[in-house]
């Protein structure tokens, strides 16, 4: 039920907005999209902070797109500027004065830029520590694109770890992906940071701080100002193999350096780094109008680096987020973002810029539109115009499922499709070479992953059966090494699907009967639970494709045709074992669910959950969903959901170019 008080949110109280809105006046006076300069918005400013600041509490603050515009480079080309509205830079203010603290105790000491007490000047003194002693090799690089290409869900992991109030978190993302609107046409982006705002220097430095601790891990002595990086080393083959690392941590993390200004420097060579001419041990500043050049030392003063506030300016942040006795756990339960509904005959309506479900004309639960990804209904439950028109404007997918989890279709906005990913799907499912490669892999993983689980579930309650399928699939796995065909891979699937879940029948125990996979209709528990999960698992995995700019239909391993998503059936197989059956395997040998949650077999044999066993098998996949596991590209532990865009962007790094074959998401033993 919604609250009669907002909860208590310190960070956003009158006194913290109207100290944010003073830094932002010492900051550029333009407007943003509204047209509201910072000396327009003076007038105004004390009544807009005190509805800015209910706004903030009860949840119904939303970001603006930022006004965009282009600046030409020095070095050619042009870089993409973003200005947020001033009420936005106000709230982005605030929101680094909340993560500031945590953030500056995270941070490694060689990341100079956009910190307090941190500066060019100390990011020189610290490469002559080493530059003075010479003859040294200098790898100077920079990274590509940098704030174009962030992860969102790399960075927003980043932020969950710090540990930060989850409406701090919700905010950061919503400003991430608010977008920007260029010549008046709105543009919706998917990744990066867009230079111009105020948190966009501070979340460049976390994204990059675990490769920073890398680099020193390593003994690699690392200095680094944004996205220019150089490493002084004793040899030649030093700096080569710092390059090497750098490259292979920076793919981890889906970014990549630019050829053209990475080099590695020899003694007797001389270059700039940030402005300073560097040549035999020696660093000269840039000459200014006032003062001749003069050669740096490391003796140099050195400013204090405690003592410091918080950046005035950092560089940007937006880029275009029997139950009877009714309980609001059963629709929502913190930190779900997924809102299902499955009472029949419920309504959602919108209020307030909350969505609110009644039921039998009582209000069950109220949640903030920002808290919700995804809505689920089941069967006879429907929305309001206004709820449809809201998740439409905050691109929130509707899955229309039956009373019985069977899938009917979704609403979602159209055009989310970026070109210049179809032109590549399009050719490269004219690739024989790239579509057998790619499905190759996805197979490999499915076998993998499926002999990993029946391991585990071996481990504790052995059968002969399951030993012999596990022995039986690794034989299998080279066989599909060697394949060269995808019809071949589809035997090779096929096959190991029918061994799979013929041994997992023999490790599921209780009063369940499975004898193998049936669908449509699943004809007894265990398939009715394997069949809504990866319904689940599969529109999952569909929204994140979609919102990352890729066309569902282009496969590899399932082949492109109409009404058929074969992307989507491509990234599912390797989350079937790992997300769905384990989480069956679990509910079933845990006896979580008893004979009578399920209904008797229909007309056409069907067996499905009863409405209340329904939402229990939804709290207990809302929790797998939430449960973190090693990610093993990117080398962070991070919960399935952001697993599942994370494998996303692997696929694109390998329709770009950037890998040759996809990296599916393997399981350890």
């Amino acid at each position: 039920m919604q609250p009669d008080k907002p909860p208590n949110r310190s960070q956003f109280s009158e006194q913290h907005l109207l100290a944010s809105w003073e830094m932002v006046q010492r900051g550029s006076k333009a407007a943003g999209v509204d047209g509201i300069t910072v000396d327009l918005f003076a007038g105004i400013a004390r009544e807009q902070i005190r509805i800015l600041q209910k706004q903030l509490q009860w949840e119904k603050y939303a970001a603006n797109p930022a006004k965009g515009f282009y600046l030409s480079k020095k070095s050619g080309g042009k870089r993409l500027i973003g200005i947020p509205t001033v009420q936005d830079r106000i709230v982005q203010r605030a929101l680094l004065q909340a993560i500031y603290p945590k953030l500056d105790q995270t941070l490694s000491p060689v990341a100079y830029a956009y910190r307090p007490g941190y500066s060019t000047h100390l990011a020189v003194d610290h490469v002559m520590e080493l530059y003075q002693h010479q003859p040294t090799w200098v790898l100077k690089t920079d990274i590509q694109k940098f704030f174009d290409q962030l992860s969102w869900s790399l960075l927003l992991h980043h932020l969950e770890q710090m540990k930060l109030e989850p409406i701090v978190v919700r905010l950061i993302e919503q400003q991430l992906k608010s977008g920007i609107v260029i010549d008046r046409q709105y543009f919706r982006t998917n990744q990066g940071v867009l230079q111009g705002g105020v948190l966009s220097g501070a979340l460049a430095n976390l994204y990059l701080n675990e490769f920073d601790r890398r680099c020193l891990d390593a003994g690699l002595p690392l200095v680094r100002y944004g996205d220019d990086c150089l490493v002084v080393c004793p040899s030649w083959m030093a700096a080569d193999r710092a390059l090497n690392l750098m490259q292979g941590w920076l793919a981890d993390i889906y970014l990549t350096l630019q050829p053209e200004k990475t080099q590695i420097f020899a003694p007797d060579e001389s270059f700039i780094f940030l402005g300073y001419h560097f040549s035999a041990g020696i660093a000269t500043p840039p000459s200014s109008p006032s003062s001749p050049s003069s050669p740096s030392s490391p003796s140099a003063s050195r400013p204090s680096r405690s003592g410091g506030r918080p950046p005035q300016v950092c560089s940007i942040v937006k880029t275009p987020r029997k139950i009877r006795t009714f309980q609001p756990d059963h629709y929502w339960r913190e930190p779900m973002t997924t809102l299902y509904v499955t009472d029949q005959g419920a309504y959602v309506k919108v209020q307030h810029k909350q969505f609110q479900v009644y039921h039998e004309d009582q209000l069950k639960i109220s949640v903030p539109v920002n808290r919700v990804t995804h809505i689920v209904l089941f069967g006879c439950s429907n929305l309001s115009h206004g709820a449809v028109s809201l998740c439409l404007q905050h691109k929130i997918p509707v899955l229309y499922l039956s009373s019985k989890g069977r899938y009917f279709g979704q609403l979602q906005t159209t055009g989310q499709a970026q070109v210049r990913y179809l032109i590549l799907q399009v050719q490269k499912s004219f690739d024989p070479a790239f579509v057998l490669n790619q499905a190759r892999a996805i197979v490999l993983a499915k076998l993998h992953n499926s002999r990993i689980l029946l391991m585990r579930l071996n481990r504790r309650r052995p059968t002969d059966v399951a030993a012999q399928t596990i022995a039986d699939l690794a034989q299998l796995m080279p066989q599909a090494m060697t394949a060269d065909s995808v019809e071949a891979l589809l035997g090779y699937e096929g096959q190991g699907a029918n061994l799979y879940f013929g041994a997992l029948a023999t490790l599921l125990k209780g009063p369940f009967e499975f004898d193998g996979r049936t669908r449509r209709p699943p004809t007894d528990p265990i398939n009715s639970l394997l069949s809504l999960g990866y319904t689940l698992l599969s529109q999952n995995i569909h929204s994140m494709i979609e919102v990352a700019g890729l066309h569902t239909h282009f496969g590899n391993l399932h082949t492109p045709r109409d009404n058929h998503p074969a992307l989507v059936s491509d990234l599912v197989e390797e989350f079937r074992a790992l997300v769905v059956d384990s989480l069956v395997a679990y509910l079933v040998n845990s006896k979580i669910f008893k004979p009578e949650d399920f209904t008797p077999p229909d007309e056409r044999g069907g067996v499905y959950l009863h409405p209340d066993a329904l939402k229990k098998f939804l709290k207990h996949w809302e929790t797998r969903l939430l449960t973190e596991i090693h990610h093993p590209h990117t080398g962070y532990k991070v919960n399935h959901w952001r697993i599942f865009e994370l494998q996303v962007w692997e696929y694109i790094a390998c329709l770009v170019g950037d890998r040759e074959v996809y990296r599916p998401m393997r399981w350890d033993k």
